[in-house]
């Protein structure tokens, strides 16, 4: 009976190494290769992007004024602004920029049309202090919707004194997604990143 039962028990064993065995093998080899087809996706899309660079993220952390610039691509110029920003971290969007502006805008009808933005921001006073003045590149995008509501919230948040800006049916959410930075210091060294390649070390005098 002892030596029926282990028969069985090794035909068992001698099956599901067989037969089973290989498809659990080549089912779990295909989900692995989704899941990472399904990264490799997300990357090329720009949804998973490299961190900041601390510097940047400690400027942006700082600083609530920024000059933002835009292109009017049908006259050939380019349109700058001063504007009041919030950085922030979005578990779908990354490290982002947000703004507000007015509908009846010059600025806003530029980006109806076009997204590439450039936004300069410094640390610089009348006091003669201060260490860096980054100039970043990238995507601007209109938001609408409850991203939108949750957007304008934190910029207020960060900006309570100026609801004018950021508050009501008429303004606008604004959200840049960086790109590449370059970073001038005190000593007028220049470094340059981008998302896609890091770091690249620039010589003085060429920001």
């Amino acid at each position: 009976m002892e030596s029926s039962q282990n028969q069985q028990r090794n035909a068992t064993i001698i099956t599901f190494c067989l037969f089973v065995a290989p498809i659990v093998y080549h089912f779990w080899k295909g989900q692995i290769s989704k899941k990472q087809n399904s990264v490799a996706a997300t990357k090329i899309t720009g949804i998973i992007r490299p961190p900041f660079p601390q510097v940047i993220r400690d400027m942006l952390k700082k600083c609530r004024l920024a000059y933002l610039s835009t292109v009017d691509s049908e006259n050939e110029s380019s349109h700058l602004s001063l504007m009041r920003f919030t950085y922030t971290v979005d578990d779908e969007d990354g490290e982002v920029v947000i703004l507000t502006t007015n509908k009846k805008t010059k600025k806003f009808s530029m980006l109806t049309k076009q997204k590439g933005v450039a936004l300069l921001v410094h640390d610089f006073g009348d006091d003669g202090n201060g260490f860096y003045s980054i100039t970043m590149n990238g995507e601007c995008s209109i938001i609408e919707g409850d991203k939108a509501e949750k957007y304008r919230a934190e910029h207020l948040k960060h900006n309570p004194d100026y609801p004018q800006f950021i508050v009501g049916s008429d303004i606008a959410v604004l959200c840049i997604v960086i790109t590449s930075a370059s970073i001038c210091n005190i000593d007028d060294t220049v470094e340059k990143w981008s998302s896609a390649r890091g770091f690249q070390n620039q010589d003085s005098n060429l920001s």
